[in-house]
């Protein structure tokens, strides 16, 4: 049979090979690496341990059967461990009972194939597996790109409630004064008349402002400003007035 590309992009993918028999390891090996995989063999579970602890392949091609620690045993372990718990794992198996693929997949196996091995199919598991990835891992940046944008748009939404807040304890600071001076017969009518409908304007805008921020809406900086010049406006006027 004709081989053919099926790989998605020029991206060069590693694959561990994990076999503790060496014709087994050779042969895989020639065929990915014919096919421009970078290949890592080992040959045994436990070296294939040692050897994710340092590094990470794009996938891993996994014996069942080798001894001191089978297939079954390795992927226990690498579902178990944070680094590898997502590492695709294709089993390769001499053993075609259902039982023994039931195994291998209930142990955290992403699939497998049986010996001996058609290297057209392996390749499309391999690159359907590796797609796969490909999208979880953009997926998780797209995640991680809108986890930002909402904490940056929350940290200036509470700083936005900071200044509203700063400028109602003022607006309340001035109506008090407001309702002292008539007692105390400081203002003229004209004047606390002028002072009342300043109030009034600070009213009006500060609740555009105040609605914009309740309906989780960027408040305008424009009327913001405005807010911030009529209660600078009102502060002073006041000031010169007790002077």
């Amino acid at each position: 049979m004709e081989s053919f590309d099926i790989r998605p992009d020029t991206e060069t993918k590693t694959v561990l090979v994990v076999d503790d028999m060496a014709a087994n390891r050779a042969v895989l090996c020639r065929q990915l690496e014919m096919h421009k995989y970078a290949v890592i063999s080992v040959d045994s579970g436990e070296a294939a341990l040692e050897l994710l602890s340092r590094s990470r392949p794009d996938i891993i091609l996994l014996d069942y059967m080798m001894p001191e620690m089978n297939g079954i045993e390795v992927l226990h372990e690498l579902r178990a461990n944070p680094h590898t718990s997502d590492l695709p794992v294709i089993m390769v198996t001499a053993r075609a009972e259902s039982e023994a693929t039931a195994e291998a997949l209930s142990a955290g196996a992403d699939d497998y194939v049986t010996k001996p091995i058609d290297f057209v199919v392996l390749r499309a598991r391999i690159e359907s597996h590796l797609a796969k990835t490909g999208d979880t891992s953009e997926l998780r940046r797209c995640n991680a790109v809108l986890d930002e944008r909402m904490t940056m748009r929350s940290l200036v939404l509470a700083d936005m409630e900071t200044e509203l807040r700063e400028e109602i304890d003022l607006r309340k600071e001035l109506e008090a004064k407001l309702a002292m001076k008539p007692a105390q017969g400081t203002a003229a009518p004209g004047a606390q008349t002028g002072v009342i409908d300043q109030l009034r304007e600070i009213k009006a805008k500060f609740e555009i402002v105040f609605e914009s921020v309740v309906s989780g809406q960027t408040p305008n900086l424009a009327q913001m400003y405005e807010l911030n010049e009529l209660v600078t406006k009102l502060v002073d006027s006041n000031s010169e007035g007790e002077e």
